[in-house]
């Protein structure tokens, strides 16, 4: 069974993941980081480490203010996100968020899920399902990406991810996604002070 991808950058982060709760935490990016490195429960990954920035945006966001964005000057294939782990017992789910995009060529704005057969994301769990969806949009304007799939029997965790991705083709030059309002299958994961 293959190796979850995306764990590899659990080197990049000083701390273990923490426990997957049922409910993804501060979906709206609302939580003010100035006390903190990033989004509060929001990990970070910089391809090769250079050239990307993962930061809280203050002035833009859907509905209002406040979203994680990510960003990468630099040229080549490259993926950079913000990325969460999340219980999943098998069966429907819907995964959605928010995104503004104003990319270069040869660059897109992702929403992916990668569903697991273990209860958390560590490096040991296998693979059992990758999903994602892409911007379609390209004009610094909010649309929604959705995933709708059933998780497969023996699933027991998910790593959801909010990606900057940039092909071979891809040139220098500013490119950049803003994600917010992510949403976990149909009830909306509000947290107290959701917009």
């Amino acid at each position: 069974m293959q190796a979850l991808a995306s764990l590899l950058l659990a080197a990049a982060w000083m701390e273990p993941l923490p426990p997957p709760l049922a409910t993804l935490r501060n979906p709206e990016f609302d939580t003010d980081p100035v006390t903190a490195p990033a989004p509060t429960n929001w990990r970070w990954y910089l391809d090769s480490g250079t050239g990307g920035e993962l930061v809280w945006d203050a002035a833009v966001g859907s509905p209002t203010a406040g979203s994680g964005r990510v960003r990468n000057f630099r040229s080549g294939a490259r993926e950079d996100f913000w990325g969460q782990c999340v219980k999943l017992a098998p069966g429907p789910f819907t995964l959605r968020a928010a995104v503004s995009s104003q990319l270069k060529d040869s660059a897109s704005c992702e929403l992916r899920i990668e569903v697991l057969n273990k209860t958390d994301c560590n490096a040991t769990a296998g693979l059992l399902l990758t999903a994602s969806v892409a911007n379609t949009a390209n004009n610094a304007g909010f649309e929604t990406l959705q995933i709708t799939r059933n998780a497969p029997p023996g699933s027991g965790a998910a790593w959801v991810s909010l990606i900057h991705r940039q092909t071979t083709a891809a040139i220098p030059g500013y490119s950049y996604c803003h994600f917010d309002h992510v949403e976990w299958d149909s009830p909306l994961l509000f947290t107290d002070s959701f917009e």
